[in-house]
């Protein structure tokens, strides 16, 4: 898609009055914390426990662009009864019912060792907030990673042999040389994923 096409639509959301505004076109994004951390930040956002990461929301605009959610909007959807925190984790769930993730990491006998999602539509990432499809997918447990805000990972607890040193280096890979880092290391998905979003 080209630069003059993100453009317009940009502008074309920015322009968009709150009454407008498309809530199925809501997702959950994560960022780095010091976004939210010097009190500018315009809309609303939620730091978890995972040390550099924060969640944000944003509205996609297609052609590849969003805007972040403001508290103009938030403000006004709260006012109409909307619960926008719900309705933009639905949405993300209805985009990743047939693709949760778009790489997998098996062993030789073709089990699942770790997952990671780099989806084109922008919210990636954002998986990792849908922790029952998870759950489903590694039920003897797992841990997440953000390294970059187009990254998200997915790895099984029980790592075996040489796996934990191949999930590690892809984790410090991707935030090394990553365009837009987030964070660096492996946490627990409670650590991630605040109360009002695990399901």
């Amino acid at each position: 898609m080209d630069l003059a096409d993100q453009v317009r639509s940009l502008r074309a959301g920015l322009d968009t009055q709150p009454a407008h505004m498309n809530i199925r076109k809501l997702f959950p994004m994560f960022a780095p914390a010091g976004f939210f951390e010097t009190g500018g930040w315009p809309g609303p956002f939620v730091l978890p426990a995972a040390k550099g990461v924060g969640i944000t929301w944003a509205l996609d605009l297609g052609q590849g662009s969003h805007r972040y959610l403001d508290r103009t909007i938030s403000a006004y959807w709260q006012e109409e009864g909307v619960d926008w925190k719900s309705a933009a984790l639905a949405n993300l769930r209805g985009a990743s019912v047939e693709r949760l993730y778009t790489h997998r990491m098996i062993r030789p006998n073709g089990e699942l060792f770790a997952v990671a999602m780099l989806h084109t539509d922008g919210w990636g990432p954002s998986r990792l907030l849908l922790t029952d499809a998870l759950q489903q997918l590694f039920p003897e447990g797992y841990r997440v990673a953000v390294p970059e805000m187009s990254c998200g990972l997915a790895i099984s607890r029980n790592l075996e042999g040489p796996e934990e040193g191949t999930v590690d280096d892809i984790v410090t890979k991707c935030f090394g040389d990553g365009n837009r880092p987030l964070a660096q290391g492996i946490f627990e998905p409670d650590e991630l994923v605040p109360d009002w979003a695990a399901a």
